[in-house]
C-alpha cells in the first residue's frame, strides 16, 4: 500500500489490490500455523504425516470454492436497490473526483424499494439496462456505494446496495479495512483518530495493563450491539456455571476440566447450527432474489406484520431460552465424568 501511494497509483483499483494482496498473506499465514498445528497433533497421536497433507490439501480445495460460493451468493442474495427520495443530478462526462463510470448496467429487470409516507413500496423496472453503473469512492460529492445513473434525465435515482456490507449482512472489519486503504490512498485519513488511538495505548502500557487486552475492547467499540450481545451473555452464563460449580469443588479441579465440559460442546453446536441456518437463509434469499428477476414472486411463507409471532418479543423469548439451555447442559457433567465420581 505504501508503494502505491508513492507510486501515485491512488485509483479506487490498486485499493483492492492492496487488500487483496494482504488477504493471500492473511490467508497464507493461517493456513501454515493451521498446517503446523494439524502435524503437531497427528504426531501426538500417532497419525500417517502424508494422509495429513493430503487432507489439508483436499480441505484447501474444497474451501476455495464453498466460501466463494457462499459468499458470492451473500452478496447477490441479500442486495438491494433503492430509490433515491430526492435524484441527484450529474454530468456523465463531467463527472466529480472519486466517482468512476462502471459502463451500462447489465440486467434487464431489477425491484426497486421506495419509501413513500413511511411505507416500504416495491416497483418492477423491466428496462434497467437504460442505466448506467457508477462507482464512488471517497468522492466529497457522492456518499461511497454503487448508483443507476439515467442518462435521460442525466440524475442518480437509485442506490445500488450489494449484500455484504449492508444491514442485512454488516461487514464491519471490511468497512474498517476499506477506510484505512481510501484514506491512505487518497491522502484523507482521520489522522486524529489514529493518533488518539496511539495515544491510548501508551497511556493503557504506562498504566500496567497489557495493550492486547485493551485490543479486544477495541474491537468491540466498531462491532455492533447485534454481533456482541450474544458474546457478553455467553459469558455472563460461563460466569453463571463457574459459580454453581464451584461449591464444594476445588478451583484446579473446575480448571482441569474447564477444556472438557458440555458446555463447550454445546456452544460449538449451537455456533455450528447457527452458520447452517445462516445460509439456509441466504439460499432461500438467492433463490427469491433470482424469481424477482425473472419476474416471478416467489417466496417461502414467512409472517406477516399482523401475525402474533411477528414480534421483537418472539426473538427475545428464543434468545433467553438458548441461554437457559447453555446453563442447563454447561452444569451437566459427562458420562465419563460421572462414572470417575461413582468410583
Amino acid at each position: 500500500m505504501q508503494l502505491a501511494l508513492v507510486k501515485g497509483w491512488t485509483a479506487p483499483a490498486f485499493g483492492a489490490l492492496a487488500i487483496t494482496i494482504g488477504g493471500v498473506v492473511c490467508v497464507a499465514i493461517t493456513n501454515a500455523g493451521d498446517t503446523s498445528q494439524d502435524l503437531k497433533t497427528g504426531y501426538l497421536i500417532g497419525a500417517t504425516p502424508w494422509k495429513q497433507q493430503l487432507a489439508i490439501m483436499v480441505g484447501v480445495l474444497v474451501s476455495i470454492f464453498s466460501v466463494g460460493a457462499t459468499l458470492n451468493a451473500m452478496n447477490n442474495g441479500l442486495e438491494e436497490f433503492q430509490r433515491l427520495q430526492k435524484p441527484i443530478a450529474f454530468a456523465l462526462d463531467q463527472l466529480p473526483d472519486g466517482v468512476q463510470n462502471e459502463g451500462g448496467f447489465t440486467r434487464d429487470r431489477v425491484t426497486v424499494t421506495s419509501q413513500r409516507a413511511g411505507n416500504h413500496a416495491k416497483e418492477e423496472i423491466s428496462d434497467a439496462k437504460r442505466y448506467v453503473l457508477l462507482n464512488a469512492i471517497g468522492s466529497t460529492s457522492l456518499d461511497d456505494g454503487r448508483y443507476l445513473y439515467n442518462p435521460i434525465t442525466h440524475e442518480i435515482e437509485i442506490q445500488f446496495i450489494q449484500g455484504i456490507g449492508s444491514e442485512k449482512a454488516a461487514a464491519p472489519q471490511g468497512r474498517l479495512m476499506a477506510t484505512v486503504v481510501n484514506g491512505i490512498l487518497s491522502r484523507k485519513l482521520p489522522w486524529a483518530l489514529v493518533l488518539l488511538g496511539v495515544a491510548l495505548v501508551i497511556a493503557v502500557e504506562l498504566l500496567g495493563i497489557r495493550s492486547l487486552t485493551f485490543l479486544t475492547f477495541a474491537l468491540g467499540t466498531y462491532l455492533s450491539i447485534a454481533a456482541t450481545l450474544a458474546i457478553f451473555v455467553g459469558g455472563i452464563v460461563r460466569w453463571m456455571v463457574d459459580r454453581a460449580m464451584a461449591k464444594g469443588r476445588g478451583a484446579e479441579e473446575i480448571a482441569a476440566e474447564s477444556e472438557i465440559r458440555p458446555g463447550s460442546f454445546y456452544a460449538s453446536g449451537l455456533i455450528a447450527s447457527g452458520g447452517i441456518v445462516g445460509l439456509l437463509g441466504v439460499c432461500i434469499r438467492l433463490l427469491e432474489g433470482l424469481s424477482e428477476q425473472r419476474g416471478g414472486n416467489w417466496q417461502l411463507f414467512r409472517f406477516n406484520e399482523h401475525n402474533s409471532l411477528h414480534h421483537d418479543w418472539v426473538g427475545v423469548v428464543m434468545f433467553a431460552l438458548l441461554a437457559s439451555s447453555l446453563y442447563y447442559f454447561a452444569r451437566k457433567p459427562l458420562k465419563s465424568q460421572r462414572l470417575l465420581g461413582r468410583r
